[in-house]
């Protein structure tokens, strides 16, 4: 049996689904009851439980053998994983795939990095085995700018001119699903990126492209970014510890290329331009063939 937790998020889903088209034994940990008749309506068991009341995972890990756990960027996710960590080792689980980030490690230059490679210790710690999903910078981050690609023509981010190897999360967490359905991915880390590093204007012309009306990439400021973040309810120190992992592509860093989906999966990690026409609609327009 396998728990998801974290399976109504932008990876987490796409790991249900993967797993429901593989026929494999799992459910989802649901901490809101709201989304439970949904997940049912599927034909997804769901199980109650809260990283943030670590009395509830006992009995939400009854009979689970591994774990898939993502959580989202918030104050306390430190916290949160460390407590299903032990609650997993104290269940008799013996695998655990998490969703970390690239660069993930206890001396990581920025703080996102330091809280992943805070867990990923611990789990490495644990006795479990455990398996890390290492992304970059997700190409859905795009889509919280789409009534601004379709309204303006536009789209803000502090990347400078740098380039970044924006990946899909679908591709994230094919990887996942392989390491949670096939045997040989134990104890092993797995950066991924996308197959090409795209500066910001270069987004730009592939969503020209797909929308079909002219898009332009507007670079901000680290402070401009700093208060979008915040207005949208972020808390200052999450919003300074995004703003250093955004400082990353100007230096360069955000570029490099691995051709890890391929390798775990089989098949090449999906392009921008493949993400842009699947989602051609929510940019404003139909993908014409070219």
């Amino acid at each position: 049996m396998i728990l998801v937790v974290g399976g109504t998020g932008t990876i987490g889903s796409e790991v249900v689904r993967l797993l429901k088209v593989e026929n494999a034994s799992f459910r989802a940990l649901v901490r809101d009851p709201a989304k439970v008749e949904a997940l049912k309506a599927q034909g997804i068991e769901t199980v109650a439980g809260d990283l943030r009341q670590p009395e509830t995972l006992p009995e939400a890990l009854q009979g689970v053998e591994k774990i898939f756990v993502v959580t989202p960027l918030v104050p306390d996710q430190v916290e949160m994983r460390a407590a299903l960590i032990a609650a997993a080792k104290a269940a008799g689980v013996r695998h655990i795939v998490m969703s970390t980030g690239i660069g993930a490690a206890p001396d990581a230059p920025v703080q996102i990095g330091r809280w992943h490679g805070e867990n990923q210790q611990q789990a490495q710690e644990s006795g479990m085995a455990w398996t890390f999903v290492q992304p970059g910078f997700f190409m859905q981050n795009l889509l919280m700018y789409a009534e601004a690609i379709r309204d303006k023509g536009e789209f803000y981010m502090p990347l400078g001119e740098g380039k970044v190897s924006w990946i899909d999360a679908r591709d994230i967490a094919a990887v996942a699903a392989k390491a949670l359905t096939e045997p040989g991915h134990e104890n092993r880390a797995y950066p991924v990126t996308g197959p090409e590093a795209l500066s910001g204007a270069e987004l730009a012309a592939i969503l020209t492209d797909i929308a079909g009306h002219t898009v332009n990439y507007v670079p901000i400021s680290p402070d401009q970014a700093k208060q979008a973040m915040t207005a949208m309810g972020m808390t200052e120190m999450l919003a300074d510890a995004m703003n250093e992992l955004y400082a990353l592509a100007p230096a360069g860093h955000l570029e490099g290329v691995l051709d890890t989906v391929e390798q775990v999966t089989g098949r090449p990690a999906r392009t921008f331009r493949e993400f842009a026409r699947d989602h051609a609609k929510t940019f404003g327009g139909a993908w014409r063939s070219r």
